[in-house]
């Protein structure tokens, strides 16, 4: 009888090399798609970031109330403008109502400062002052 012998090729890699080797692929493809998503974000956030810049600096003036104080000489509200342009104070509502008897050193508020308003001492209920065509709204 004659035996057949049959040669052995190279051998393959081994099931551990296999796996690492595939482990590194899928580590390096994936940490290259987190650096494009992280790129991606970093992106968005600067437009949201501008976006809001933008629309802030057409509105130009951005109020925001600091503190109110009420005893019996008056009601007080000091405001900051934070935008880029000086706000003129118009007028100033309670309840829908448009208030006499107010003063105020907002003549203009200018950008970064801050301005004490003076109103009636019996003042209470929701407070609108208008600075043109923009407004804060408060609750005394």
């Amino acid at each position: 009888m004659t035996r057949v012998r049959f040669r052995r090729a190279r051998r393959g890699i081994s099931e551990i090399v296999a796996s690492v080797a595939m482990l590194v692929i899928t580590m390096a493809v994936l940490g290259g798609l987190g650096v494009l998503s992280l790129g991606s974000l970093h992106n968005a956030a600067g437009d949201l970031v501008s976006g809001s810049h933008n629309e802030a600096e057409s509105a130009g003036v951005l109020l925001r109330v600091v503190s109110t104080q009420s005893n019996s000489s008056g009601t007080y509200v000091w405001l900051f403008d934070y935008g880029w342009n000086p706000a003129t104070l118009s007028s100033v509502y309670v309840n829908g109502g448009i208030l006499s008897g107010w003063s105020s050193s907002c003549s203009p508020l200018q950008v970064k400062s801050m301005c004490s308003l003076a109103l009636p001492s019996d003042t209470h209920g929701a407070v609108s002052i208008l600075f043109g065509t923009n407004s804060v709204a408060l609750s005394l």
